[in-house]
């Protein structure tokens, strides 16, 4: 990702706490990046270490295609002072990421754009879209674009902000204990929104209380005269919330939510719902379909009333979006119907996505569950899967697990009729000799990423059914 955004080494210096070992503090850059493969002329560099690289080693390339700055924790050692043209700065920091973040940081305090961070076991995404259509209708607005919600895609979005804006919509994503608290401290909401807490990244968070304890640190973390916007159905975070000293605005199914969606109903046009909102109510009809996708709109509209819009004015515009995002895609067929689903997984959205398929009219086909791995779950990953499979017995006719834990998937669907694969692969190899029989049938595809269940989609689709 690159950020156009005209910086000195001066605040770059100031920003990070760096030390200046090359160049001088009046040269400027006409941008940041973190990929060497995607450095212009005059941009400034971050030597980024990740897993499967180390952004030192690219320096020397960087400079080649007319960087004329390089943020770095080290010297390479194939890189000699001589070969440093005097007109490049090279700042020495302790941590790259951390100084990319303080430099996003810093740029935040100079701009007069307000920022709404979002985030939630499952649903962000979704609701930050959905915001920024609804506040598009009113301000002129920000968002990080596809999945760039964490210490790397945060900071970028913030430097590429263009600083006319009245509101940025920041998604913000975390799979280890600190970085909503860090991603907190690099953008200074002045929202701060919770869609749900369930268990998810448990390899690095533990439990659900070290879920609700790591989302719950955007509240923590932010100014005390913002405003925070939770999901008042589930207990732990409501009574969580309490606790903050925020304005706060609470959205759900249950009444005593500060917007509480009252009922809905599923229409051919979308959805007709029922919010009531300070003794005030509103019909809306959205073009989106589930619950879950209502559940999602309320969060948004909380949100949106947030920034001080009103009630009425906030439903009216509503009918006018043409399309909800959702990465939940409906593809039909002639014998068929594919709920792809595949874009990641952890127990909260695997259970949405079920839930999701048992509401789907299905008429005379069967409904069929295809479900892969969930990831990052550790000592609970056994339970999860059971829970999930159990869920899927009372909802699907048909299931096909998938992966390390289809056993386990097996185990809590009972002596329903399913099949289990040890590999994506094998359940490809089973469609295309043509084992299996998906004809006449309604099809939930799920799982995390790293099973690539959007393979199946396409087997499905290509005639492996």
């Amino acid at each position: 990702m690159i950020a156009r955004r005209v910086l000195s080494t001066e605040d770059v210096v100031r920003a990070t706490k760096g030390i200046l070992l090359n160049g001088d503090m009046g040269i400027t850059f006409s941008g940041v990046t973190t990929d060497s493969r995607e450095v212009e002329p005059g941009f400034l560099f971050f030597a980024l270490k990740g897993k499967r690289f180390d952004g030192h080693e690219f320096i020397k390339e960087a400079i080649a295609r007319g960087v004329k700055g390089a943020v770095v924790e080290r010297m390479p050692d194939y890189l000699r002072w001589d070969d440093l043209p005097r007109d490049v700065s090279i700042i020495l920091v302790k941590d790259t990421l951390f100084a990319l973040g303080e430099l996003a940081r810093y740029v935040r305090s100079l701009d007069s754009y307000k920022v709404i961070a979002i985030t939630g076991s499952c649903g962000k995404t979704t609701t930050k879209e959905m915001t920024y259509q609804i506040l598009s209708k009113f301000y002129k607005c920000g968002k990080n674009e596809a999945n760039l919600n964490n210490l790397i895609g945060v900071p970028m979005t913030i430097l590429a902000q263009d600083r006319d804006k009245n509101w940025v919509i920041l998604e913000i994503a975390t799979n280890s204990p600190g970085e909503i608290a860090r991603l907190t401290e690099i953008t200074n909401p002045d929202l701060g929104a919770i869609t749900c807490v369930y268990a998810a990244h448990l390899e690095g968070l533990k439990s659900l209380e070290g879920v609700l304890e790591e989302k719950t640190s955007l509240f923590a973390k932010m100014k005390e005269d913002g405003t925070i916007v939770y999901f008042y159905d589930q207990e732990n975070l409501r009574e969580r919330a309490k606790n903050f000293p925020q304005t706060k605005i609470s959205f759900g199914f249950e009444k005593g939510a500060d917007l509480w969606i009252e009922n809905f109903e599923e229409v051919e046009e979308g959805a007709k719902i029922s919010l009531v909102w300070s003794e005030k109510k509103k019909e809306v009809l959205a073009k989106l379909k589930g619950r879950h996708q209502v559940l999602n709109l309320s969060a948004s509209i909380a949100i949106a009333l947030g920034t001080g819009l009103e009630f009425e004015e906030v439903c009216e515009k509503i009918p006018e979006i043409e399309e909800f995002y959702s990465r939940l895609k409906v593809i039909k067929t002639e014998n068929l119907v594919i709920l792809d689903d595949t874009y990641n997984a952890n127990p909260g959205s695997m259970a949405v996505a079920l839930e999701y398929l048992e509401n789907f009219p299905k008429g005379d086909f069967r409904k069929v569950a295809i479900l892969g791995d969930m990831k990052e779950l550790g000592e609970f990953a056994k339970s999860a899967h059971q829970s999930i499979g159990e869920l899927a017995g009372r909802v699907a006719d048909f299931a096909i697990f998938v992966g390390e834990h289809a056993e386990d998937y097996r185990a809590g669907f009972g002596k329903g009729d399913c099949f289990t694969f040890e590999t994506t692969q094998a359940l490809l190899e089973a469609l295309k000799q043509g084992k299996i029989d998906l004809s006449r049938c309604v099809v939930l595809v799920k799982g995390s990423r790293a099973m690539e269940m959007e393979r199946v989609v396409l087997a499905l689709l290509e005639g492996g059914r």
